[in-house]
């Protein structure tokens, strides 16, 4: 199971919205998620900032958070941002977490890693975006 780190302030409030000390902030999480999803009609999609991103199995701090609209399809959580080519949809909020971080890093992959002088003048753009993200150098 991989983890996410979180930052001190918001650990000191999900450790104040825990039900029961074993809850870990997954649980927590996920249980807000759950509060606030209960209709998922009339409800817009809310926002969950991605702070870290894996690459080649080393954390990375990204840069500039990136924004993921968070919905509830049944019992699916679906998040998403556009503007990075970012999708995932998975059963809890961790695993779509994990899923999103995955996509990062194929994004990564086929845009940074690549020949820039094979990509299109589009790609190169978007990899531009993506290395702006990361300020240490990989």
């Amino acid at each position: 199971m991989s983890s996410i780190k979180i930052a001190t302030g918001v650990k000191d409030r999900l450790n104040g919205l825990k039900e029961h000390p074993r809850e870990t902030y997954s649980d927590v999480i996920e249980r807000l998620v759950n509060e606030l999803a209960t209709d998922t009609h009339d409800q817009p999609p809310f926002q969950i900032p991605l702070l870290y991103v894996r690459i080649r199995d080393t954390i990375h701090t990204l840069d500039h958070p990136i924004d993921l609209s968070c919905e509830r399809d049944n019992e699916d959580f679906i998040l998403y941002n556009h503007e990075f080519h970012l999708l995932a949809t998975a059963p809890n909020l961790h695993e779509a977490l994990v899923e999103i971080t995955d996509e990062f890093e194929e994004n990564w992959k086929d845009y940074v890693e690549q020949d820039i002088h094979k990509l299109s003048s589009g790609a190169q753009l978007f990899r531009q975006k993506l290395i702006s993200l990361i300020p240490e150098e990989i």
